[in-house]
């Protein structure tokens, strides 16, 4: 999900309002900000093509309009989650561009979209029929994900959910999990399937089950006996000595 080049334009960053925020969070935001002002003012105007065409809809997908499976993150129609999606993405992206660096952090937020709107279209077709019928459109299934990474690498930074609750780490976790599953169970499955598909993807990418672990391991000794074909491992119960 994050195998991109490195992009110089995306390092750095740029002061609003007091607080620094870096060009890769910045351009994600200001990505989705436009895209969503153009496609509610324009479908409101007669003029619906920009978000008609950004849209995940399984069904078009089917048949050959690939590129929504990326467009349809970068419009959130709800006021609301338009601007608490924005500030998590600013808050949380902040530390998690820290930690990975621009070009990661880009490559998996679309690799999270990408890959999320994949696996929707696959349950809408083989799975689930009425899905292929559904629009699909808003940041926070992938701002979610973030939010799990970030708890990931920092289980133990607080959180204060609604400016009330202190959350870390594994508590993080489980109630953006749990309040997932909530809003599911009230509004209807099928509108979130979406972001549990990201979520778990997510979990999967920071916390890869043991036997692919094993498998990368390996692969990385395989590597890197490829590329010093003198050297050998020494074992635990042999004598300390020289290799040449």
């Amino acid at each position: 999900m994050t195998f991109m080049p490195p992009v110089r334009v995306l390092d750095g960053s740029f002061t609003i309002l007091g607080g620094r925020v870096p060009r890769v969070v910045g351009l994600l935001v200001g990505l989705t900000l436009v895209a969503t002002i153009l496609g509610a003012v324009g479908a409101r105007n007669g003029l619906p093509t920009v978000l008609q065409q950004g849209v995940l809809s399984p069904d078009l997908v089917w048949t050959g309009q690939v590129w929504r499976i990326v467009t349809w993150v970068f419009f959130e129609l709800d006021a609301l989650s338009l601007v608490f999606g924005c500030l998590g993405l600013w808050w949380f992206g902040r530390d998690l561009y820290y930690a990975w660096g621009p070009t990661r952090l880009l490559g998996t937020y679309l690799g999270i979209a990408a890959a999320t709107a994949t696996l929707t279209c696959l349950v809408a077709r083989l799975v689930w029929p009425a899905l292929l019928r559904a629009d699909y459109v808003g940041m926070w299934p992938v701002v979610s994900a973030l939010i799990i990474a970030w708890a990931t690498l920092h289980p133990h930074r607080d959180v204060f959910v609604y400016f009330v609750l202190p959350l870390r780490g594994r508590n993080l976790i489980l109630a953006t999990l749990g309040g997932t599953l909530l809003f599911a169970l009230l509004d209807g499955v099928a509108r979130f399937v979406p972001h549990f598909i990201a979520q778990g993807l997510v979990l999967a990418y920071l916390n890869p089950p043991v036997a692919l672990q094993r498998l990368w391991q390996r692969a990385l000794l395989r590597q890197s006996q490829r590329r010093a074909p003198k050297l050998r491992v020494i074992e635990r119960d042999e004598p300390p000595r020289w290799l040449h």
